[in-house]
């Protein structure tokens, strides 16, 4: 049976540091396996759907089969996980609570990576259009030019044979050349969209507009289905043509915010396929957001449908 959704972009091994502070004096990190589009596969399947992701590794180094054996390990389906031989695998450190207490910040060094090297040829239209969701994020088109081919020949895939079309617009300046060359890459792309996960500054810096009903209106505008904007602590507005809903964040503890996003729209998507309401969806969502930002790591604290209930009326 074809996964009910497949998911898209680079896989990558994260040293998180285990005190807060300048990363200069960090000596000790924890390994972790991230990716945004990885953690949504998983993500998923804690949630008891069937996921599959399409990448890149290396399988002769360490990190590329700590990332193989996670992720199978998890239940997603490795069938679309190509081997590069000639590139590293990707890493990044997590710097947390410097300069802002509150906040993460991610120092890349995957430049050159096995996931960077994307292509076209490695989305296959038979596994791909057999899916019910896509979903993919604005990270893997600024990876490479053959990176945001790939991600293109996917969505026009997913749009060919029926398949929503699920997009995070995770705009990570530090890999675009400009941020023009971001909203020029990502508008099109969008206008393609069917559920569209969004945050402000990226809709302001997409679209041009501050306030909230701008943004909503301004993605319904382009052809979105859905749109949701996250705001962090202040929790998450959803909106189509005809509905809104609107959801509260969970008071909680924060150890680190990254990976907050990808919970959030993977609890979304699984909520939709199995018929529930925009609200409902939504606020599960909120919750799984909330609960992985109380752990280090994208990944160990993604949540079950019943990890999600035990908090639905907390």
């Amino acid at each position: 049976m074809p996964p009910d959704v497949v998911t898209l972009g680079e896989s990558l091994i994260q040293f998180n540091a285990l005190t807060r502070g300048p990363l200069r004096h960090v000596t000790l990190f924890e390994r972790h396996v991230a990716g945004a589009e990885t953690t949504v596969a998983v993500c998923v399947r804690r949630q008891v759907l069937t996921s599959g992701l399409i990448t890149r590794v290396v399988d002769d180094d360490e990190f590329g089969k700590c990332i193989i054996s996670w992720v199978r390990g998890e239940g997603v389906d490795d069938s679309q996980i190509r081997i590069d031989p000639e590139a590293p695998t990707g890493i990044y450190f997590v710097q947390r609570g410097f300069p802002v207490p509150s906040k993460s910040r991610m120092v890349y060094y995957r430049r050159g990576s096995a996931g960077s090297r994307l292509s076209p040829s490695d989305v296959d239209p038979q596994y791909l259009g057999a899916a019910k969701i896509f979903h993919t994020t604005g990270i893997t088109p600024a990876l490479s030019e053959t990176a945001l081919a790939a991600t293109r020949k996917a969505v026009e895939t997913a749009a060919a044979n029926d398949v929503l079309i699920s997009f995070d617009t995770n705009i990570r300046p530090v890999l675009w050349k400009s941020l023009d060359k971001a909203v020029d890459t990502l508008l099109p792309i969008i206008g393609k969209v069917d559920i569209l996960f969004t945050d402000p500054t990226d809709a302001s810096l997409l679209l041009g507009v501050n306030s909230v009903d701008e943004m909503l209106k301004g993605f319904l505008g382009l052809g979105v289905d859905t749109v949701i904007l996250k705001m962090g602590e202040h929790g998450a507005i959803a909106a189509t043509s005809s509905e809104r809903a609107s959801a509260n964040a969970m008071p909680v503890y924060v150890e680190d915010p990254i990976g907050a996003g990808d919970a959030f729209a993977g609890t979304f998507i699984a909520s939709r396929l199995k018929g529930r309401s925009l609200n409902e969806s939504l606020v599960r969502a909120v919750i799984a957001g909330s609960l992985v930002v109380t752990v280090r790591g994208d990944e160990e604290a993604l949540p079950s449908d019943d990890d999600i209930d035990a908090n639905i009326h907390k």
